[in-house]
């Protein structure tokens, strides 16, 4: 399911299976390299099939190697493996990590194989479970909130099934990843109470492990008092935005206010609860709030109309990370950032109404045409207003004074 998003990132790591000679099982891990996002995306590819368990951190360590002694390090805007990949060619830079690894064993920072810890509380799988126990993960995963009470559908979406020692986890919801202070103590005497492991994910929401199905209307009530017991892990609502130009100097828009209102206006039009469904905003092209991996991205633009400068974005549609896949979204179309919730709202009506049993979002997209087919749909969005007629669309979220662009040094390597 890749949860960890191996597919865009450095290093990535993805746990693997492969048959020896002798018929058993070998477990392992497939290492991926080079992977980035930022304005010009770029899949990690793998450095081999299969890497044993005793290799995994020399393996690691050698991918630093390679970078330290190749890697760009005088322009923060290159210090990526994606650039040295660009620069020496995949092949060359997989010939200098699998050579370091196999004379790291000599070196005094030999990681050693499997690691102390590991070998003492052991690494085997939680096993297999019966499917219609064990909740499904990952991007593209159907979700159905269905009817019933508030605990209900809370159990239902934010609570997690596995088959580990029967606990279970739960999604504490964090508004476009924000919590008060009082909210971080309330969690911090539950997860005292409950000893529970507690882990912030990269959809900006609080996971509790380890729980006992017994104590889950506890957590619930907990939650509920907090503002933190929404149904929402993995629906449309949850939605991911970088901290955008309230406090990025790189930010031309305010994405937590785009965020805010696609959140508002899904829950106008009754698509709210759509599940397996992802949205992303970034206030610039660098994808900090990972516009590209996303089933519906966008990134702040500044947009030219009537003489006027104005709040506007670049649409996105498809992105997917998977299934040891990197599928990066397409360009649709671009918009004023007024219009932006009212195009999500037509494209995820859209999909609800057109996809096949078990289709995800780029199955559809795919067989709809492509991103651009979908765009056709949304054209009449791209157009501003006078100033005179519709002064907001010349004010960004969340401001009140007309939109200005004020940029400064890049905060990010890309």
């Amino acid at each position: 399911t890749d949860c960890g998003q191996a597919m865009f990132n450095d290093v990535g790591v993805i746990g693997v299976t492969r048959r020896t000679d002798d018929g058993t099982v070998e477990r392992g891990f497939r290492v991926f390299i080079a992977g980035g996002l930022g304005t010009t995306p770029h899949p990690a590819l793998a450095l081999e099939d299969f890497t044993p368990r005793t290799e995994l951190l020399p393996t690691i360590e050698a991918c630093l190697r390679v970078f330290d002694q190749a890697g760009n390090r005088d322009n923060k805007l290159r210090a990526r493996m994606k650039w040295l990949v660009d620069t020496l060619g995949f092949e060359e830079v997989q010939r200098r990590v699998l050579t370091q690894r196999k004379f790291l064993v000599a070196s005094t920072s030999w990681p050693g194989g499997i690691p102390a810890e590991v070998q003492i509380d052991g690494d085997d799988p939680a096993g297999a479970g019966d499917p219609a126990t064990v909740t499904a993960v990952g991007h593209g995963t159907p979700v159905t909130i269905g009817t019933g009470s508030a605990y209900e559908r809370w159990e239902r979406i934010n609570v997690v099934r596995g088959v580990r020692d029967g606990t279970v986890s739960v999604y504490a919801q964090a508004h476009l990843g924000d919590i008060t202070g009082d909210q971080f103590r309330a969690l911090a005497a539950l997860q005292r109470e409950l000893d529970a492991d507690v882990r912030l994910t990269n959809r900006q929401n609080v996971v509790f492990r380890g729980l006992h199905p017994d104590d889950l209307a506890t957590v619930y009530d907990r939650l509920d008092a907090i503002g933190m017991a929404r149904p929402g892990a993995e629906l449309a609502r949850d939605v991911v935005a970088c901290p955008g130009s309230d406090t990025c100097n790189l930010a031309v828009t305010q994405s937590r206010g785009l965020g805010g209102a696609i959140g508002e206006r899904l829950e106008e039009e009754g698509l709210a609860d759509v599940g397996g469904l992802r949205i992303n905003i970034s206030g610039c092209p660098n994808s900090c709030g990972q516009h590209h991996a996303s089933d519906i991205g966008f990134f702040g633009a500044e947009r030219r109309a009537h003489g006027r400068s104005a709040p506007g974005y670049q649409m996105l549609l498809g992105g997917y990370v998977g299934q040891q896949q990197m599928h990066f979204g397409d360009k649709a179309l671009r918009l004023p950032a007024r219009n932006a919730p009212e195009a999500t709202a037509r494209v995820i009506r859209r999909f609800i109404d057109e996809r096949q049993a078990s289709e995800g979002f780029r199955d559809w997209m795919e067989r709809a045409g492509g991103a651009r087919a979908v765009a056709e749909g949304l054209k009449d969005l791209d157009e501003f207003p006078a100033y005179e007629d519709d002064p907001s669309f010349y004010v960004d979220f969340d401001e009140t004074g007309p939109y200005t662009v004020e940029t400064g040094a890049s905060e990010c390597a890309t």
